[in-house]
């Protein structure tokens, strides 16, 4: 059998009716459903996870805040806990099987960590695993599965590890500053202070900000406009732009106050050549989401995910601002030209 591991139901569904052209059947192992189908005279399921599966905690003894020293949780090993029961209960029941793996979670560093999660998953429970393969692709569209599946690879185990990495130092840097910082304002319990790795810069960022805000002083400038018409009326803005004086802008509004025509005495021209604006990242896509749609960024990123999910734009979660070259861009502008 060939299991798809998917990192989320709605992508292997669709991954699914590709796969299949259509003609899958749902099934389901508890509250869990995943989609069997034939391709090639070969069984296949596909099955969606939600996320990740493992998490990591300090080992139980460490959980005594005032006893444990903080030099225990730098150095103390994390251990990795199954986080969904279901998703494990689908895993058994697949591990009975002789098993082709195709890791088909999202295209960058968790999803790497999720597939690898997962294998390792089923090893533990099953020794009858044939190969570990990996299916790398941007977007749900047709074409681009298609090419995923026809030229799978390896998992990229140095990435998972760096995803991995991420995570424990999350948790080690989190929970033991956390503690002392909590421990040394003797703040407890519900009232501990929290420190992360990325939540305190962010955090700091916000204050610095504010503090600006607080501190600025505004300076009243004046600015004289004028109204013109050759043909079509537009404005024209005196050279000095913001003037910080009032009784030099009075008087430049007294020389010109009542005037009838205005002459041109120079101009220019220039031609521009203006680059394509590069693709979103996942800051700069909600940075704009805000800025010009007034849509929140967990709004946003439900929004770009759900596109995603449906096969109308590429992976949303990225730092990286190049097309990927399996991205067929000439047929997406001329379907877009005729929309």
């Amino acid at each position: 059998m060939k299991l798809v591991i998917c990192e989320k139901q709605i992508a292997a569904k669709r991954i699914a009716n590709i796969l299949s052209k259509g003609k899958f059947k749902r099934n389901s192992i508890g509250k869990i459903p995943f989609y069997s189908f034939k391709r090639d005279n070969e069984e296949w399921a596909v099955v969606g996870l939600k996320g990740h599966i493992i998490t990591i905690d300090f080992p139980k003894e460490l959980n005594r805040w005032r006893s444990v020293p903080l030099e225990k949780l730098v150095w103390s090993q994390p251990v990795k806990i199954v986080s969904n029961k279901e998703i494990e209960k689908v895993l058994k029941s697949f591990s009975k099987h002789d098993l082709d793996i195709i890791v088909a979670t999202d295209f960058d560093r968790e999803g790497e960590l999720i597939g690898l999660e997962t294998v390792e998953l089923l090893k533990k429970y099953g020794k009858n695993i044939k190969s570990i393969k990996r299916a790398r692709f941007s977007t749900l569209t047709k074409d681009e599965i298609e090419k995923a599946f026809s030229n799978l690879v390896d998992i990229d185990y140095n990435l998972a590890r760096s995803a991995e990495a991420r995570q424990i130092i999350d948790l080690v840097w989190g929970a033991t500053l956390t503690r002392f910082i909590s421990l040394s304002a003797n703040r407890h319990g519900k009232d501990f202070l929290s420190i992360g790795r990325v939540q305190s810069p962010t955090l700091a960022m916000i204050v610095e900000r504010e503090r600006e805000i607080r501190d600025f002083v505004p300076k009243p400038y004046w600015q004289i406009l004028a109204i013109l018409k050759k043909g079509e009326e537009f404005f024209a803005v005196h050279s000095k732009g913001n003037i910080f004086d009032e009784d030099t802008a009075k008087r430049i509004y007294e020389r010109v106050k009542g005037e009838k025509v205005a002459i041109v005495r120079e101009y220019s021209e220039r031609r521009k050549k203006e680059p394509p604006p590069p693709p979103f990242d996942t800051t700069s896509f909600l940075a704009a989401a805000s800025n010009f749609l007034k849509i929140s960024a967990p709004r946003a990123m439900e929004i770009a995910e759900n596109l995603y999910m449906n096969g109308w734009i590429s992976y949303p979660r990225t730092d990286n601002t190049v097309y990927p070259k399996s991205i067929p861009m000439s047929k997406i502008l001329n379907n877009l030209s005729k929309a």
